[in-house]
């Protein structure tokens, strides 16, 4: 998820009681089954869009994701080093996004992802688990050393989970803050990250976009 720090540049367990102890031998119920992922398909139609931001946001157009970060590489945080290396782009079953930009100087990325809830859930908390793993990192793009700095946020009461944390980066032009912020609902998470102000004030409409049933 380097696409979310570089932004315009970023299993809960069930368990059920069983029955009294009055003899009764009957089968217990099957837990329910989870929901299945959404295809990539069934996730871009809930993507924002345009007429959900409103006046001075201007899509981006997509990128192919071939090699687009190969240039970017991470010092001195071990979880992210791990991440890296692992392949988190593939972590979940599915994805869409999408980016914007406003008033020509600010930035607004969105990330749909989806998997069976117990694992979105348990993959999102790694995820999130290894961005605020280190208060501070350094990113390298190109030659280019970033230093870093990770702040945990609050969160407003949404869906099943939320994640927020924003990062400070160290630019040659001047620090830039990035907020990103993870709601998962059901079977689908989104992710938004960009200025925090545009964060804050499009993250109820990104989560209202989400199907009820998911």
């Amino acid at each position: 998820m380097l696409a979310t720090v570089l932004c315009g540049v970023l299993i809960t367990g069930c368990s059920s009681g069983s029955g009294g102890g009055d003899g009764n031998t009957e089968p217990k119920a099957k837990p329910a089954a989870e929901p299945k992922p959404l295809t990539e398909g069934a996730l871009r139609p809930l993507l924002l869009s345009q007429a959900d931001l409103g006046a001075g946001y201007v899509q981006a157009q997509e990128e192919p994701d071939s090699g687009k970060f190969d240039d970017v590489s991470v010092q001195g945080c071990p979880s992210l080093e791990k991440l890296g290396q692992s392949g988190d782009e593939t972590m979940f079953a599915s994805k869409a996004e999408a980016s914007f930009t406003y008033d020509s100087d600010a930035s607004l990325g969105e990330e749909l992802h989806s998997d069976r809830p117990s694992v979105l859930s348990s993959k999102l908390r790694e995820l999130i688990g290894a961005y605020t793993a280190c208060p501070t990192y350094t990113m390298t793009a190109g030659t280019t050393p970033i230093e870093v700095k990770i702040a945990k946020s609050a969160t407003p009461e949404l869906g099943d989970e939320q994640f927020a944390y924003t990062s400070t980066m160290e630019l040659p032009s001047g620090a830039q803050v990035l907020k990103t912020m993870a709601v998962r609902k059901g079977n689908v998470a989104v992710m938004l990250v960009g200025a925090p102000a545009l964060v804050d004030r499009h993250i109820k409409t990104a989560v209202s976009k989400l199907p009820a049933g998911s």
